[in-house]
């Protein structure tokens, strides 16, 4: 009753924030200015702070987004401002949640990738997802510079940010590229750090959740001082942070146990016979004769369709397309019977070690040194370094799909029953195809050692000329990543053991009997277990000059020219495990691809200038009114070269009211692991076929797809695609994944952006409570053609069969369809291919709000110092997320839906409205804040391709955390909160029961932090 009330209570609250928004129809995020200080305002998570504040008029200023300094710190790009105060009131060690929360951002990867079954090159890391485009688009800067990547996909690390010395983190929508350059697509994300530091501060923090796992921890040390007569100034920053996992079985909302069919590659084994079938009498001479079990049923040429699987005792059972009969061994969350349909079962395979947040133990140190060589002239050299190991644990090694493994007849272990009815096939002497949980081995574990370091150095004057200036700098940098895999089976072991004729025991003690769920000697188990190692080396060297000041002078004020020139260096190398790089050109590791070495790098040399130029001022409703003209220009050793350029305008109509927009034209060149990342694998899902969606296999007999009215066709096209026909309609896949191949792409071109934006900033005119009110709401359109990304390969199964339209012949040759290949003799599809390319088009547009409100509650009459209310709500609306996967092809809009996004890592969740609304009080030294995170229904995105699908959406989401602080004088500071505070459980996603969105959800349940800051 309680909890409803609250919610009920700050609904309203947001709601009549929203009300005022509209009856004033003005603004987005308010960016502090002289006229109305920073405040509460400033802040887009909105706890009350100033550390964001800006310099001093006085003090000409750079802003994100512009290459000119000015004296007025006004933005001419929308930006959102978050104080370091609103960092720590998340209740985590890394900055990571801080951004994900934010309505501009999409939930990105980060800490919810807890395990993964690919060598892929992002383990561990976190990224930022500006509007859902993915991280590659999303530029990073540390104080207005580019950050070292730490992927060769170009996406920036959230974890290697030196987060003791944010001051605020300053965020741009829209295409940035005239100003920082390629990667600045969908907008900017600036860390801005403290400036001086003097003295010693002392930082700690320690979290848990209500089930007393996902502790984390954070001690930091940040020492600074000047020296030479206050000529310089220096600062050291030494972190460190350990997080631990939080397991999903602690949480009763996670499930197990599927009512549905899932995986059924189990521990026991079983056995798919492909095109290869025994007969049905023989089967049900074993299970009728001998188990007395009732009979089993099969096609019309009198053969068994389903598979056959062995109990621990050597006994057999049936399973998939069949009943389930004779399983002996206990049901487990490893071997479980569900439905499949009529007169159908399966045995379902579940994993109950899996994580809910990766864990992380991280060094950071980061220093400084900046030093006034003369009155004129600035130096300053700077330093980070961070190391850190992160692990991810997975279900074990899985024998199935194209990692099926084939036993020949002769194998030892064969039981006389199994015997006789392998005896019954047409080809009696051939092979056969098992399926297997190597759970012998334990979980996989992937551990993920980074050590990431950049050095900067730069001058920085006065040229003599008027107010011009002058700077230099050059970087250079370098993250290293080792990616060691453990817990893989040997194929070649394998192989060895079950085609011994002695069944191994001249390989390992006791040999291998893989029929049931037995454990092999440990002998066996190291001689079957694989140990692989992966190492990454990215390098990148920037050298940039740049000059600004004024030109001349207008009526209207002065004409500001900005010009400037870099060159910039990004180099990849990848060395992969021999065990991956077979000399035969084969993989020896299943469930792991080939990966083979790759390499390169790209080099860049650009050229730009900015103009701002005043048109008018001091008239009836202009009281100023500029414009900024931007252009660059980039040579790309790949791609040649490329424009940008942007025309922004800044309408200060009256104090009160200021309109803001403009133009921008952006690129973003491939990068160079988009460019040179080695082929390899890694488990897509694809979900489950039913009649009611378009998820799996659409071969499958369970398949909307081939009991729809094109039906017919569908088989046509299956049997075309190499299905057999001899099972052609028994066929089920007995999986929801597949193992894709990705790799880079020499021939990429760049993507293009044409990026609008349009608002207003309201600043209240009224006095006393109403003084610091201000309001701000912006349009934004983002439209990105000739995009570089991934062909979903689960959208390609569904494309090739006519979702949407995309084939409505059926042709095999179709292009959707040529990315798929499958096994003759099983119908499993072969690897097929998710292609990187210059895709279609991104398109995404929407209106982001912000209305910031601060007042004492003196200004009510209650008179006396009784303390400060701040209230403030920053909510996005999604009009339009518009992927187009191929150039002509049919475009889907998936704003309001959750499954699909541009790329898995970029966020797959786009409601219409996500909001972030806190209230905070204060009183002297003490403040309490509570905060209010909601995120929208959305549908499945299956139904944007297919209207008619049922495959479930997400309801609502409302999450509520409460903060407290308390200064017990200017040098000590207490802090403690509670995230999630009524423990709201996170919806479900799809059909599959315990499947969640750790990228946007709270996944992990109510969590306690408490903190402390000492200064001396």
């Amino acid at each position: 009753m309680h909890q409803r009330f609250v919610l009920r209570t700050l609904l309203s609250v947001g709601t009549a924030g929203i009300a005022l928004i509209a009856a004033q129809a003005a603004a987005q995020v308010s960016v502090p200015t002289e006229e109305n200080p920073p405040p509460a305002a400033a802040q887009a998570i909105a706890e009350a702070q100033d550390s964001g504040a800006p310099p001093p008029p006085s003090e000409d200023i750079v802003v994100t987004g512009s290459r000119i300094a000015r004296p007025d710190y006004v933005a001419n790009s929308p930006i959102v401002s978050v104080g370091s105060t609103a960092i720590e009131n998340t209740g985590r060690v890394t900055v990571e949640s801080t951004l994900t929360q934010l309505p501009q951002f999409a939930g990105s990867f980060g800490a919810g990738n807890t395990g993964s079954t690919s060598t892929g090159l992002n383990g561990g890391q976190a990224y930022a997802s500006l509007r859902g485009l993915g991280s590659k688009r999303t530029l990073l800067l540390l104080d207005g510079r580019r950050i070292q990547p730490s992927n060769p996909d170009g996406s920036v690390d959230l974890n290697i940010i030196p987060e003791a010395l944010i001051e605020n983190i300053e965020v741009i929508t829209g295409g940035a590229s005239t100003t920082y350059g390629s990667d600045a697509t969908a907008g900017v994300v600036n860390f801005r750090l403290k400036r001086r530091f003097n003295g010693l501060e002392l930082a700690g923090q320690t979290g848990v959740s209500d089930y007393g796992d996902g502790k984390s921890y954070r001690i930091t040390a940040t020492m600074g001082s000047t020296f030479a007569d206050d000529r310089g100034s220096a600062v050291l920053s030494v972190d460190y942070t350990n997080r631990e996992r939080a397991v999903q079985d602690k949480r009763d909302y996670y499930v197990f146990r599927s009512s549905t069919p899932g995986l059924s590659t189990i521990p026991q084994g079983t056995v798919l016979f492909g095109a290869n079938l025994p007969t049905l009498a023989a089967v049900n001479n074993v299970f009728v004769g001998q188990y007395g079990t009732r009979p089993l049923t099969g096609n019309a040429a009198g053969r068994y369709t389903g598979q056959i699987g062995f109990n621990t005792d050597q006994s057999l059972f049936s399973t998939a397309g069949v009943p389930v009969l004779n399983f002996r061994d206990p049901q487990s969350d490893e071997a479980y019977i569900v439905n499949s349909g009529t007169n159908s079962q399966q045995i379902n395979f579940g994993y109950n070690g899996g994580s809910l947040q990766a864990d992380l133990d991280r060094w950071s140190v980061f220093g400084k040194v900046d030093y006034d060589v003369t009155d004129d002239v600035k130096a300053f050299i700077q330093a980070t370094y961070t190391s850190y190991t992160s692990l991810g644990i997975t279900n074990p090694t899985l024998a199935s799909n194209v990692y099926g493994l084939n036993v020949p007849v002769t194998n030892p272990f064969i039981s006389a029953a199994f015997r006789s009815i392998l005896a019954s096939r047409p080809t009696p002497a051939g092979d056969f195809t098992f399926y297997k949980a190597f759970n012998i081995l334990g979980p996989r574990y992937q551990s993920y050692d980074y050590e990431v370091w950049q050095i900067t150095a730069g001058l920085s004057g006065k040229l003599g000329l008027g107010d011009w200036t002058w700077d230099v700098y050059g970087s250079t940098s370098q993250a290293k990543f080792s990616n060691e895999q453990t817990g893989g089976a040997s194929a070649s072991a394998l192989r060895n053991l079950l085609y011994s004729p002695t069944g191994g025991t001249e390989y390992c003690e006791g040999g291998f009997n893989p029929f049931g769920n037995l454990t092999p000697s440990q002998d066996c188990i190291d001689y079957i277990s694989r140990r692989t190692l992966n190492t990454n080396e990215l390098k990148q060297r920037t050298v940039e000059g740049n000059l600004q000041g004024a030109l001349f002078s207008l009526p209207a004020g002065e004409v500001r020219l900005a010009v400037g020139a870099d060159y910039r260096y990004n180099s990849y190398g990848f060395n992969p495990d021999s065990a991956l790089n077979q000399a035969d050109g084969t993989s020896d590791v299943l469930g792991y691809s080939v990966l083979r070495p790759a390499g390169g790098s790209v080099d860049t040399k650009e050229v730009y200038a900015e103009m701002l130029v005043p048109l008018l001022r001091d008239l009836p409703l202009i009281k100023q009114l500029e414009v900024n003209l931007g252009y660059r220009f980039s040579d790309y050793n790949s791609v040649g070269g490329v424009h940008a350029y942007k025309v922004d305008a800044n309408w200060q109509v009256f104090d009160p009211l200021r309109l803001r927009g403009g133009y921008n034209r952006a690129i973003r060149a491939p990068s160079v692991g988009e460019l040179f990342a080695p082929v390899s694998t890694g488990s897509v899902g694809i979900g489950t076929a039913t009649a009611t969606t378009t998820n799996g296999d659409p071969c499958d007999v369970r398949s909307s797809y081939r009991q729809g009215a094109n039906g017919t066709q569908v088989r046509a096209l299956c049997l075309a695609q190499g299905v057999p026909t001899s099972i052609i309609d028994s066929y089920q896949l007995g999986t929801a994944q597949v193992f894709a191949l990705t790799g880079g792409n020499p021939d990429l071109q760049e993507e293009t952006a044409d990026t609008y934006s349009a608002g207003a900033v309201l600043q209240s005119p009224f006095g006393g409570m109403a003084r610091n009110m201000s309001l701000s709401v912006d349009f934004y359109k983002i439209k990105i053609s000739d995009a570089v990304g991934p062909l979903s390969i689960a959208q390609a199964f569904q494309f090739c069969f006519n979702s949407g339209g995309n084939n409505p012949s059926f042709d095999p040759n179709n292009y959707y369809c040529s990315l798929i290949t499958r096994n003759g003799a099983s119908g499993v599809p072969l690897n097929p291919t998710q292609p990187l390319l210059n895709l279609g088009t991104y398109n995404v547009q929407g209106v982001d709000i912000q209305f910031d409100w601060r007042f004492g509650l003196d200004s009510l009459g209650i008179g006396g110092d009784s303390g400060t209310i701040a209230l403030n709500t920053a909510v996005s609306y999604l009009d339009k997320f518009e992927i187009q996967a191929l150039p002509g092809a049919q475009a889907y809009d998936y704003a309001g839906s959750i499954g699909v996004g541009v790329e898995t890592t970029a966020g797959t969740a786009h409601p219409r409205w996500k909001a972030i609304t806190s209230l905070s009080y204060s009183l002297g030294q003490a403040s309490i804040g509570f905060r209010w995170r909601f995120i929208d229904s959305m549908v499945n995105s299956a139904k944007v391709v297919t209207p008619a699908s049922t495959t479930r959406g997400v309801e609502a989401y409302n999450v509520f955390d409460l903060n407290a602080r308390f200064d017990v004088d200017d040098n000590t500071q207490f802090r403690m909160g509670v995230t999630n505070l009524f423990n709201r459980e996170p919806p479900q996603v799809g059909d599959t029961e315990g499947n969640y969105d750790a990228q946007n959800y709270d996944v992990i349940g109510r969590y306690f932090f408490i903190g402390a800051t000492k200064k001396f």
